[in-house]
């Protein structure tokens, strides 16, 4: 066989050989990297209310969210790096001859850290602060949002049909620039909910 020849089979069969090496390495970590993106976060309820304070009359947006916190980012926060996370809500006004209206949009921001010295967790929301030694107590606090005001009255028109949506996320914005680039490449920091998106028609006796 002539050197040329040999070389170039030579060539092939290595070629094949590292691609079944880096298939077999793909699927051997697939299982390991797949069982750590548990990081889950969904919306399970939500509507809007009336306000019940009669010198602002609105509504109010009131929802429930499932949210579970995976290894990474408990560590995370464990280890002294706050979180903030973020429930954001949109109203649009259909519009038959082109898109539709975005009427207001607006986010309700939650801070989350930890004391290393105190031991405890720290909740900062734009209504109240928490403080406790349990995690899972400051998610579950998370977790409802209630009396938060999200549509004025003088900003839409009673009898009229609107789309609300609403999403609960994990604001990666905030995060110090090298923990942006790992979220960048890592799932197990993305948290974020789909927008759930519902029907909303402001009845003006439900403000009286």
């Amino acid at each position: 066989m002539n050197p040329p020849r040999l070389r170039h089979e030579l060539t092939f069969r290595l070629n094949i050989w590292f691609g079944a090496c880096l298939l077999w390495l793909v699927l051997a970590c697939w299982p390991q990297a797949h069982a750590q993106q548990d990081s889950i976060t969904r919306v399970t309820a939500v509507k809007l209310e009336p306000t019940k304070a009669p010198a602002a009359p609105g509504w109010n947006l009131a929802a429930e969210f499932d949210i579970q916190l995976g290894n990474k980012l408990r560590e995370a926060v464990d280890r002294g790096l706050p979180l903030q996370f973020a429930v954001d809500f949109q109203l649009f006004r259909p519009r038959w001859y082109w898109m539709d209206e975005q009427t207001l949009a607006t986010t309700y921001t939650y801070n989350l850290s930890y004391n290393a010295l105190t031991r405890t967790y720290r909740l900062v929301t734009p209504a109240n602060t928490y403080t406790s030694s349990s995690l899972d107590e400051m998610i579950d606090r998370m977790s409802r949002v209630s009396q938060w005001t999200v549509v004025q009255r003088e900003q839409i028109a009673p009898g009229e049909k609107y789309t609300a949506q609403v999403r609960f996320r994990l604001l990666l914005t905030e995060l110090p620039k090298p923990f942006q680039i790992s979220a960048l490449v890592n799932s197990e920091w993305d948290l974020s909910s789909e927008w759930v998106t519902f029907e909303f028609t402001p009845r003006r006796e439900a403000l009286k």
